[in-house]
């Protein structure tokens, strides 16, 4: 038999997923098209006389060129090309169709289909995830054959957010269960060096890649998706700073930072430094709209057994209100400071060090890296949302020394709090208050000779 197309190894593992939902891609030129125009010829639906596929690119112009390059494909499997927009139509009966998202009602023209295979080509192009699901709720089978989604994709793009939160923030090349609806979906990295065709056939198409500017190389070459225009931790990476969990061990310090919220995220972060004085954050909290009770009960259970060196709060929930009586913030019926509330619950609190630009470049100390030096800040891939919110945080456009504080920095904020007493302990008294005022009281004794002994 006479071979025609092959797949190297990362576009077998692609080719082989048994998900609902296979997401591949990352840098230009990993062979994401070609994979996927043979993920649609699987012969198990091929041979099947009621197998309807679905291709769908951004604009008829995209999709036009997709149509070229499967014709050539398909035409070794007898394929008749009919049609506008294109339908391959196979010996079998089986019917490959595509569409494009251009016109009013592309995302509910599908709807009350059925497609047993559907295909998604550059899918971050797809501003909303509400859309985006409107077109796979057409993904379904009832004659036998399992339903499958594949999409390409590159960072950026107008849905490079919900985009890279659905997919790229779960454990990259394993089986990630929904559990809204329990269906699975997996993300596959794709870069260049793994299509050695185009790495043979057109070398200086890397070149081109690798003499682009910064962020544009970061996400065409480099298949990285926590690149942004205007990035505020730009040495951010995740193959770089995120690790895989361990025991933290026993003599390590440890500490907590929080950031109070109320519709606004609560968020605490858990922070261990090795001997070594680098810092591992090995556990996140980011919960909003709930009672101050219930982050106690939370934050507690969750540090069973623990005990911490520090635990930093944000300087406002010292703040004490007796207007809390008419305020829907989670202490509704106090007029006790959030840090009081803390401290009865259990979570004894120091005031942290809210010196926002020195907090911020001492995390940027702390991430900075290159090729002979890693970093000193390390993050268990547990910690989902602290990976998905710190490389969205971006100047501030009138202070740009300072981050958008209307981007979602509470862990980070919680981060920095702990990081001032870490990496700053001579500008930062960790002790507690009870200490303090004890210190306090014998240095009067000291001073004072009516208060000697």
């Amino acid at each position: 038999m006479q071979v025609h197309w092959e797949p190297h190894p990362r576009q077998a593992f692609a080719l082989a997923r048994p998900e609902f939902e296979i997401a591949f891609g990352g840098s230009r030129g990993g062979g994401k098209s070609s994979c996927l125009m043979a993920w649609m010829v699987d012969p198990k639906y091929l041979n099947n006389p009621n197998f309807r596929g679905l291709i769908i690119r951004r604009n008829y112009d995209d999709l036009r060129d997709y149509i070229d390059r499967a014709t050539q494909m398909y035409k070794y499997l007898d394929v008749e090309v009919v049609g506008n927009p294109a339908e391959f139509r196979f010996p079998t009966g089986a019917v490959i169709r595509t569409g494009h998202l251009m016109d009013k009602q592309a995302y509910q023209k599908y709807q009350g289909h059925e497609y047993q295979k559907m295909g998604i080509e550059e899918a971050t192009l797809i501003a909303d995830e509400e859309d985006y699901l409107k077109l796979i709720s057409s993904c379904r089978s009832t004659v036998g054959l399992t339903p499958q989604i594949f999409l390409t994709c590159n960072p950026g793009g107008p849905g490079h957010n919900w985009f890279k939160r659905r997919f790229v923030d779960n454990d990259r090349e394993k089986t990630y269960y929904d559990p809204v609806t329990s269906r699975t979906r997996i993300f596959i990295p794709s870069k260049i060096q793994d299509n050695p065709t185009l790495m043979e056939e057109d070398p200086g198409y890397m070149e081109m890649l690798k003499g682009l500017p910064d962020e544009l190389r970061r996400a065409w070459l480099d298949g990285d998706w926590d690149v942004y225009y205007g990035q505020y931790f730009s040495s951010w990476r995740y193959d770089v700073h995120v690790c895989e969990p361990f025991k933290i061990p026993s003599h390590w310090y440890k500490y907590r930072g929080i950031d109070y919220g109320f519709k606004a995220p609560f968020a605490v972060t858990w922070l261990a430094v090795s001997p070594e004085k680098d810092v591992y954050m090995y556990r996140d909290y980011y919960v909003s709209e709930l009672e101050l009770s219930g982050h106690i009960d939370a934050i507690n259970a969750m540090s069973e057994g623990e005990e911490y060196r520090g635990t930093l709060g944000d300087p406002s929930m010292w703040i004490r209100n007796p207007q809390s009586m008419n305020r829907s913030d989670g202490v509704a019926g106090s007029h006790m400071a959030i840090a009081d509330i803390l401290r009865k619950g259990g979570i004894n609190c120091i005031k942290a060090n809210n010196n926002r630009l020195n907090g911020w470049n001492l995390l940027r100390e702390y991430l900075k890296w290159d090729d002979a030096n890693p970093p000193k800040f390390h993050v268990f891939k547990t910690c989902r949302k602290f990976i998905e919110t710190l490389p969205m945080l971006v100047h501030d456009i009138r202070r740009p020394e300072d981050l958008d504080t209307k981007g979602p920095d509470h862990l980070a904020d919680s981060t920095r709090y702990a990081l001032m007493s870490i990496g700053n302990p001579e500008e930062e008294d960790t002790k507690p208050w009870i200490t303090k005022l004890m210190q306090r009281f014998e240095m009067q004794k000291t001073d004072t000779p009516g208060l000697r002994g």
